[in-house]
């Protein structure tokens, strides 16, 4: 009983903290929040393929990053470190090395851990390029790819994603 009374305490004081406050110094506000990404596209050795007729690997590579969830937060990207907490979400091998906003614009470009295509190893850059507002924020992120065959030649690859956020009320 009295484990009872304790937890039904905690539980009342827990509910009396203070709502969280909008941070008038960032651009988006709090709110609830539809955070959407997708793949749009990629272009192998300048030649754009169709997602429906890349490798199986690679397209459910690229369907892993398809997300759609609401949650209630104040999105953050006025640094490089804010944004690289953004780009992780789809890309977690990532780290935002130059990123600027100039009032609504966003940019920014990345480098990431290298990673093994098809027995090589491939570094990823990464490009983002977006606008944000108090109720949207928008980005068009880039992954780049050389990729080296034994034979020494190499291929480029181009994967491209979008990640949209959207204010669609208070929390």
């Amino acid at each position: 009983m009295r484990r009872i009374g304790i937890m039904g305490l905690t539980a009342m004081l827990a509910s009396c903290a203070p709502p969280p406050v909008d941070d008038p110094a960032n651009v988006p506000r709090l709110g609830r929040w539809r955070d959407e990404s997708r793949a749009i596209g990629v272009t192998i050795d300048d030649q754009s393929v169709p997602l429906e007729e890349l490798p199986a690997s690679l397209r459910a590579d690229m369907e892993k990053g398809a997300k759609s969830k609401e949650l209630c937060t104040e999105p953050r990207v006025r640094d490089a470190q804010e944004a690289t907490r953004l780009l992780r979400a789809q890309l977690p091998e990532c780290t935002m090395e130059q990123w600027t906003q100039d009032g609504a614009t966003l940019t920014g470009l990345a480098r990431c851990a290298p990673q093994d295509v098809n027995g090589a190893q491939a570094t990823p850059t990464v490009r983002a390029e977006g606008m944000v507002g108090a109720t949207y924020l928008r980005l068009d992120i880039q992954s780049i790819l050389r990729i080296p065959e034994p034979s020494g030649a190499s291929h480029s690859a181009v994967l491209r994603l979008r990640r949209t956020l959207e204010r669609i009320g208070d929390c």
